[in-house]
């Protein structure tokens, strides 16, 4: 089974990976559209474009049903390349966890409020508005980042969110949105140029296909640039970077890693979930500290009915998880546990506590208050309680905005732990609901 790996291993494997920069890989990008398997779906897309001049109500039907089926294979191929996965053929070994399907339309609802805002600021001056749609311009490539990695619109428009993923990529982020710039302006030449020579029969699909082929390039320059900084983007890869000669810059645990995935691949491909279980259970047990093993039999499971088996296993893994602060990660294991049984708990109060402090800082309120919500029931007697209940007056108040709620929690809170540090600053964050909160001790966090 290869020798033990202790807790660090995984980190510092990844740590000596050596990832070009992204402008030295262009090339890559302009040819992935022509992979198999994204040629394929993009010849598919195409035809379908004929249905277009069906008439005015089918050809709608069928615009709306081409945007979106072409934005959720962009978002496909950059969740993917995130992850290290570049060659399509991959896919199937590598399942991706992120529910894709419903980011076209979360990432509709940020074009809304960037038009919104947009909106409001013409009615001040043009000059503004011209000053927004090229601000909202530079934010879209990070606003695209924060959806594949959190899956959340109001981490989206968060532009702390924002700002701290721009950051996290530096100067780069300024060449990738030139590189995009480009890209887009690809797309009407393109157009320009089919009208004249094409026939007029042929416009439809032809056209289609340079959309299609133009976002996946777009989309695998985004993944890859995620992929450039996982460590600071807080992505777990599935593959090491391949060296320029084509032969993996990888370890040997992480060559045994890949053979093991591929193994339990095909086994689930055949329809042997019995057999692929058994693997992967297997492997986990020898290896407890390995994230690779550990994260395999967690996906296995998913695919499979066993409830029971993915709750017990998700304690230790979500554990192991926030032991290599892989927070992140740790919470999207929660919550596909969480899907299954709205009654789904940790053991250990302070793993709760900071997932509910990640999914805060990523905006997840509904996951927040999930894992808050009965908190100091479930966690009698515990330290972290007051400050899970701050947490759950902040979260109330900042961004529920349900203050009533929020007061009813604090009043708990002032009886059980009058004078806690945590009190004091609940009492500050609800100062223009308690009269005289404002002079209280305490600052914003």
């Amino acid at each position: 089974m290869g020798p033990l790996r202790s807790p660090q291993q995984d980190d510092v494997d990844r740590a000596q990976w050596v990832i070009e920069p992204f402008w030295r890989k262009l090339n890559s990008f302009f040819l992935f559209p022509l992979q198999r398997k994204p040629l394929l779906y993009a010849l598919v897309l195409s035809l379908c474009a004929y249905m277009l001049m069906w008439g005015l109500l089918i050809g709608l039907v069928v615009a709306v049903g081409l945007l979106l089926a072409i934005s959720r294979h962009a978002f496909k191929i950059a969740a993917y390349a995130s992850h290290g996965v570049l060659d399509s053929n991959d896919y199937d070994d590598y399942p991706c966890d992120a529910d894709l399907k419903v980011l076209p339309w979360k990432f509709f609802g940020v074009l809304l409020v960037h038009g919104f805002l947009i909106g409001m600021l013409a009615r001040v001056s043009p000059g503004l508005a011209a000053l927004g749609d090229l601000l909202s311009s530079f934010l879209i490539p990070a606003t695209l980042m924060v959806l594949i990695t959190s899956g959340s619109l109001r981490a989206a428009i968060n532009p702390f969110m924002l700002l701290g993923t721009m950051g996290a990529i530096g100067l780069p982020y300024g060449l990738l949105c030139l590189f995009l710039f480009l890209l887009m302006q690809g797309v009407p030449m393109a157009f320009a140029l089919l009208v004249t020579v094409m026939p007029q029969a042929l416009l439809a699909p032809l056209l289609a296909f340079v959309v299609i082929y133009f976002n996946g390039v777009i989309a695998a320059m985004i993944g890859y640039v995620m992929y450039q900084n996982h460590a600071a983007l807080g992505i777990t890869p599935d593959k090491a970077p391949q060296a320029e000669a084509g032969a993996p810059v990888v370890d040997p645990q992480t060559a045994l890693a890949q053979r093991r995935d591929a193994q339990v691949a095909q086994l689930v491909q055949n329809g042997d979930m019995n057999a692929a279980l058994a693997e992967a259970r297997e492997w986990q047990r020898s290896e407890p500290d390995s994230l690779a093993d550990q994260r395999r039999y967690h996906r296995v499971l998913k695919l499979s009915d066993k409830a029971g088996e993915l709750a017990r296993h998700a304690q230790s893994y979500i554990a192991l998880l926030l032991q290599k602060q892989r927070s992140s990660d740790a919470l999207e294991v929660w919550g596909s546990c969480y899907k299954r049984d709205k009654g789904f708990r940790l053991k250990e109060a302070r793993h709760t506590l900071a997932l509910a402090q990640t999914a805060w800082k990523r905006m997840q309120l509904p996951h927040t208050l999930a894992l808050l919500h009965g908190f100091e029931k479930a966690y009698a007697g515990s330290d972290l309680v007051p400050q899970a209940l701050e947490l759950t007056v902040r979260v109330l108040k900042q961004g529920a905005n349900k203050p009533d709620q929020a007061v009813r929690v604090f009043m708990r809170m002032k009886i059980r732990y009058p004078a806690h540090a945590c009190t004091q600053e609940a009492a500050w964050i609800l100062r223009d609901e308690l009269p005289g909160a404002a002079q209280a001790p305490g600052a914003p966090a």
